[in-house]
């Protein structure tokens, strides 16, 4: 084999690592970006944090009830209380509020303390000996934060080398010693536990129902139910009502869990003063960094003691220690300065970007969700004179807080559906339309995604395919008509 060298030139972009900061500056959140400045203050001695005193002017009652109003919303966002079996999420978490208000005032008192801290504190205080409580805490460390356990007694007893009727017996006291149906190892048994702390006029049936109808009740299938329990749709409707009243699928949830915390802390928050919209900056929960004056003072003194070398009024020795520590200053004084013109740059672009999103979509603010305009990475960016992939970072899981309640940035970025007049209308108007006519429907005669096409075509002049209603549907964990569908 012939082998020769030879030449290709090549033309290829390589991001120096001070551009690569940059980057990732920009993509961060405020909570992201509040945790690298702090880490990037340590490990740079020349930046300071400065106490931040900034305030945003306050909210007056209604704007404050708006956000309370968007939140309640938020809290009871339709769910399909079957969706998800034996404590593994579906595609909406369910949360304790679907469970009627007795249950939430019973449950405020966990929301402080873990599940496995609680089930350790209770299980504690029922068994003395030490073998027995080391069984409990393996028992209790493979409960999910839905309060599901996780692994078979099988493999408990194997992993600990003890008797299978050993571990049962164990997790019987688990099961016992707290909320029913903490500890239970699939939606079946979870659901049984429940049901025998539970004074219900209808207890027998329920119980054949969480034995042998699970399946049947999720897809809301009442025929095989209503003609082997001789009961009528409505009966077998309100079984399923009363389930979801005085059961809880998943409750493990009722307490504090730090991996469930979200936190809604917006970057921008948006004020209307005088009937115009200003944009401030979230200054109360931002962190400010600044050069501490010091190190400056310092790097003058060592760069004058460098101007005397020649005149020997210091030591070699003494010079050099000089010449080093001024290097080691201007990288960080340097390092320090280019961070401090990202952040800049990164409070600019974000507030140009939320300035255009205001005027563009100023109908929405003050009208509402019809009014919804869709809007482009690449017209944003046109308008700007920025990259695509700029805006795309800038707005990356950055929130701003508005009049009518806070927002992530990238919901004002929503595409459209073309019609015949050229027009292009909001996805975003077109899911407002939809969940208004589901609200409106008739309970006992739901519409089908037929028919809701039908009437986005009737009443609204929108032409749109079936399967993309049925989309918007599920985008919005609205369930079928099927689901849906109430008997008299």
């Amino acid at each position: 084999m012939e082998q020769n060298l030879f030449l290709e030139q090549r033309q290829r972009l390589q991001l120096s690592p001070q551009m690569y900061q940059s980057i990732n500056i920009l993509q961060m959140n405020i909570i992201e970006l509040n945790r690298w400045l702090e880490k990037e203050v340590q490990e740079n001695p020349v930046l300071e944090i400065v106490l931040n005193q900034g305030v945003v002017p306050e909210e007056d009652n209604d704007e404050k009830a708006l956000d309370h109003d968007h939140e309640e919303q938020e809290a009871r966002a339709l769910s399909d209380y079957f969706s998800s079996r034996e404590g593994k999420s579906g595609n909406k978490d369910i949360s304790i509020t679907e469970f009627g208000p007795d249950t939430n005032v019973q449950n405020l008192g966990y929301k402080k303390i873990s599940l496995s801290e609680h089930l350790l504190q209770n299980f504690g205080v029922m068994v003395r000996d030490g073998l027995d409580y080391k069984v409990g805490e393996y028992l209790i460390g493979n409960i999910n934060y839905n309060g599901y356990l996780t692994i078979s007694c099988e493999e408990v007893a194997l992993d600990l080398k003890i008797p299978v009727k050993k571990v049962k017996q164990i997790l019987a006291l688990i099961q016992n010693c707290s909320l029913p149906g903490l500890g239970a190892r699939n939606l079946k048994e979870c659901l049984l536990l429940q049901l025998k702390h539970l004074e219900l006029p209808e207890k027998e049936l329920l119980k054949k129902l969480i034995l042998f109808y699970l399946e049947e009740l999720s897809k809301k299938d009442f025929k095989d139910i209503s003609h082997e329990l001789n009961l009528t749709y409505s009966e077998v409707q309100h079984l399923l009502d009363v389930l979801k009243k005085n059961f809880d699928p998943k409750p493990g949830r009722v307490f504090s869990q730090d991996n469930d915390i979200k936190l809604l802390v917006p970057d921008i928050i948006v004020k209307k003063i005088d009937n115009r919209y200003e944009i401030f900056e979230n200054r109360g929960n931002s962190i400010d960094i600044r050069i501490n004056s010091f190190y400056d003072q310092m790097l003058l003194e060592y760069r004058r003691m460098e101007k005397l070398r020649g005149q020997e009024v210091f030591s070699q020795e003494k010079l050099l220690e000089s010449q080093k520590t001024v290097e080691y200053l201007q990288g960080k004084i340097g390092s320090a300065r280019w961070i401090l013109r990202c952040l800049e740059q990164r409070r600019d672009t974000i507030f140009n970007i939320t300035r255009f999103i205001i005027s563009y979509q100023q109908d929405f603010l003050e009208k509402g969700i019809t009014y919804f305009k869709p809007l482009s990475l690449e017209q944003v960016a046109e308008e700007l004179g920025f990259n695509k992939s700029t805006v795309s970072r800038a707005i990356k899981a950055k929130k701003v807080q508005l009049p009518k309640g806070t927002y992530e940035l990238k919901y004002f970025f929503s595409k459209g559906l073309s019609q015949s007049n050229d027009e292009i209308i909001s996805n975003e108007k077109i899911k407002n339309l939809i969940k208004g006519y589901i609200t409106e429907e008739d309970i006992y005669y739901p519409y089908s995604d037929q028919r809701l096409t039908e009437l986005l075509k009737q009443k609204e002049n929108i032409v749109i395919a079936r399967r993309t209603v049925t989309k918007y549907r599920k985008l919005m964990d609205i369930p079928s008509a099927k689901l849906r569908r109430r008997y008299k």
